[in-house]
């Protein structure tokens, strides 16, 4: 049986007293979590062609994925999770500029880890499901797993103008305008 003396040890000496590396820690957990839950919900979704999993677990695997990564890493490090969220948080002057290429290096390494994890976990059925051959458009597409495009329909003016000249965009007050 193992002392309390001995566990008592071992926990100083796995400690890690540097607050910046624990935020680092706290951050590449968050997004990788994140990202893991995600694109398998979408992978799932994607390579069963909607038998087991559709937009609605979609949306509930997403919101719960921020949820657990915000659990992961808000009391270290706030729970940024995202390049431009810590951007935004040291334009408000809650995060020290030093921070932000750190955390958006380790915020981005860990997305990309994210996603080749969920490629090799996936690797067998999104191959199934693509015949062998990684579309981005078509009918057996596997793109849209790891990132979103626009409808084929849609113009780059179009597009641009739905996202920011949008009447809803303008009424966010307090420095959320999107222009």
């Amino acid at each position: 049986m193992v002392s309390a003396r001995f566990l008592a040890r071992a926990s100083s000496w796995l400690r890690i007293r540097s607050l910046l590396v624990r935020e680092c820690l706290a951050e590449l957990l968050a997004v990788f979590v994140l990202i893991l839950i995600t694109l398998s919900s979408a992978a799932q979704t994607v390579t069963s062609e909607g038998a087991k999993g559709g937009y609605l677990s979609s949306c509930l695997a997403g919101g719960i994925a921020v949820m657990v990564a915000i659990y992961v890493s808000g009391g270290v490090s706030g729970g940024h999770l995202n390049p431009a969220f810590s951007l935004a948080m040291c334009l408000l002057g809650r995060c020290p500029w030093w921070k932000l290429p750190l955390f958006a290096a380790v915020q981005t390494v860990a997305a990309f880890v994210g996603a080749g994890t969920v490629y090799a976990l996936y690797y067998d059925a999104i191959h199934h499901y693509s015949n062998g051959s990684l579309d981005v458009t078509g009918p057996q597409e596997t793109a849209s797993i790891f990132a979103t495009y626009p409808a084929a329909y849609l113009s780059l003016r179009n597009g641009f103008l739905d996202q920011v000249g949008r009447r809803e965009s303008r009424g966010g007050g307090g420095g959320m305008e999107t222009i």
